[in-house]
């Protein structure tokens, strides 16, 4: 590894990947040294801007370069050969979202970077939204087995806040239209991250549904999950895409003494009956949140010892757990357990579950 920046090259360049290697450079913790595309004509501005190499062959591309950090932004299904390659050569991952297309591959993959000894890292900037990091940090601070409810609203419309955009999968039999595993990701990490991994999810799709008159929303799956967490935690999670602008992500907990709002940019606190204790109003940058995710990363790569990553694969591969549970239930019409695929992993001793 470099001293002082990581070596780093893009696997693909669509969901604005120049863009995110713009902002990672600007940390001056990353060095772009090459990058790639199937259309090679598609990093021309890059190879000027960085003075870097270029490839339109992915296999060339990983076997040729040394490299510290791969960015992958193409989806799995065209390059997983060539990412398994690039960990294998001791190269740290940075995926954008989804970790990978289902829990049996993100745990391999995640299991193969530990064996190599180098991270496979899920890029979820939306994580450190300011919103969602102070309540993180407030939630810290209270005794969370007084918490009885959480109901979590994602309505996608077009201020709906995505740092990355999504990289909607076409085909429902790979990811389940895709609103929980492309669109609500950094969503249901939040959930995981925080309460640990429910116990039980019940999942209704409207993708799943025969009756073509329940299907309001344009997106491939509208989402309705109810879950069961530990010390009698319930809650319910709501997404669905539509025509025109949606309501920014709310996130409501309740409990006896207190009632919690938060979004990527307001943290809330209510008494019982509703009137605010305290209110804080966060600026809101997608750039913002993608450069500290890049900080993040950046700083545990280069110093281990001295910075822990956030952004760290037991987070990841639980809340994959969970998608998967989630589409599961939904075609087995039955509440699944989330934790029973972490279990055939060898992760039972995983902080979230």
């Amino acid at each position: 590894m470099s001293i002082g920046k990581l070596k780093t090259a893009s696997l693909g360049l669509g969901r604005g990947a120049e863009y995110l290697l713009d902002l990672a450079c600007s940390t001056g913790l990353y060095e772009v040294v090459s990058v790639s595309d199937s259309i090679l004509s598609n990093a021309a501005d890059a190879v000027q801007k960085y003075y870097c190499s270029a490839f339109d062959d992915y296999r060339q591309f990983v076997l040729q370069n040394d490299i510290d950090v791969l960015l992958v932004a193409e989806p799995l299904y065209k390059c997983i050969e060539y990412v398994r390659i690039a960990i294998n050569k001791k190269c740290n991952i940075i995926k954008l979202i989804p970790t990978a297309t289902n829990f049996e591959q993100a745990a391999e993959l995640i299991g193969l970077a530990e064996k190599n000894n180098v991270k496979y890292i899920t890029a979820a900037p939306a994580r450190f939204a300011p919103g969602f990091e102070r309540l993180c940090d407030y939630l810290k601070t209270i005794d969370r087995r007084e918490l009885s409810f959480v109901n979590i609203c994602a309505s996608f419309g077009g201020d709906f806040f995505q740092p990355i955009v999504s990289n909607q999968q076409a085909d429902p039999k790979l990811c389940g239209g895709g609103v929980l595993l492309t669109d609500c990701f950094e969503l249901l990490s939040l959930i995981v991250e925080n309460f640990s991994l429910p116990q039980q999810i019940h999942t209704l799709m409207t993708s799943t549904i025969a009756d073509r008159k329940a299907k309001q929303y344009l997106g491939e799956d509208t989402v309705t999950a109810s879950f069961v967490g530990d010390n009698g935690l319930i809650g319910t999670f709501l997404a669905a895409k539509h025509v025109g602008s949606g309501t920014v992500v709310p996130v409501k907990i309740y409990g006896p003494q207190q009632n919690i709002i938060a979004t990527p940019n307001r943290l809330a606190v209510m008494d019982d009956e509703g009137s605010i204790i305290s209110e804080n109003k966060y600026p809101l940058k997608p750039d913002k949140c993608i450069t500290e995710m890049f900080i993040d990363a950046g700083r545990a790569l280069l110093e281990p010892d001295k910075y822990k990553l956030r952004n760290n694969s037991d987070l990841d591969l639980a809340t994959m757990a969970l998608v998967e549970a989630a589409y599961l239930s939904s075609r087995t019409g039955v509440p699944e357990s989330p934790r029973r695929f972490v279990e055939m992993t060898e992760r039972e001793n995983s902080p979230f579950v």
